[in-house]
């Protein structure tokens, strides 16, 4: 019987050891969203496959379809983001961003935006640039791309333009007649600043200035956004980050 072959353009977001000598690597495509596929005997030192299925690879990918997984049978990198493995300070951004994508999608589902995303993240990072709003513009993003943008222009109950508060159950700013509890702080300044991260290019967060406290608000606003509306579960890589 003829093996079934396929090709796809894939970002290596996650690899683990698979029996003695192969893994199994978590890539997200954009012809066919995420899915997990074996590089046989990438753990070999002479492998061919080894150094194109490495964590923060950008490249096509050729594959078979093998009766549990994909084989991975020929790749051609176009990135390898070395940056990331080269200095360890910034690892733990590139994991943060490759780690939440992979917690956002759940099937074999295409999400252009998303790969995108991720590739300009990814790409962003390696240049002189803050990482903090890197992360921020990112997390806002990922949140808007999974349909759960939060309100920010005005009073998610009556409409009214002086906000004070974010609610993260109603997924937006609250003024000061509508507050109930589980409310968070979040001045109309930080509320501007997390539109403009939301609709502006990731290559844009240079152009944005934050306080020290509207980056504490933003960082409590986004985590909060994370946990109640996308249901995460527990990220590791940001412990790493605020670590």
């Amino acid at each position: 019987m003829t093996q079934r072959i396929f090709k796809a353009e894939g970002l290596v977001l996650r690899t683990r050891v698979l029996g003695e000598a192969d893994r199994l690597v978590t890539l997200l495509t954009l012809q066919k969203g995420k899915f997990e596929a074996v590089a046989r005997g990438a753990r070999k030192i002479k492998s061919r496959l080894a150094a194109g299925v490495d964590l923060f690879t950008y490249g096509h990918f050729t594959f078979h379809q093998g009766k549990t997984w994909p084989i991975i049978t020929g790749q051609d990198p176009i990135e390898r983001f070395s940056w990331f493995r080269d200095d360890p300070e910034l690892y733990p951004y590139g994991i943060y961003l490759a780690e939440l994508t992979d917690r956002l999608i759940s099937g074999e589902e295409p999400c252009t935006a998303l790969f995108e995303l991720l590739l300009e993240g990814w790409k962003l990072l390696g240049e002189d640039v803050d990482r903090y709003l890197v992360c921020r513009s990112f997390e806002l993003k990922l949140a808007h791309i999974a349909g759960y943008s939060p309100h920010l222009h005005s009073c998610t109950n009556c409409g009214q333009k002086n906000t004070a508060v974010f609610s993260p159950r109603q997924g937006g700013m609250l003024c000061a007649s509508c507050r109930g509890a589980d409310v968070i702080d979040m001045l109309p300044g930080t509320a501007a600043i997390a539109r403009r991260l939301i609709e502006s290019p990731l290559s844009q967060v240079s152009k944005v200035r934050p306080t020290i406290s509207q980056r504490k608000e933003l960082s409590v606003v986004t985590a909060a956004i994370l946990a109640y509306h996308l249901d995460l579960g527990d990220i590791k890589s940001r412990r790493l980050l605020s670590e």
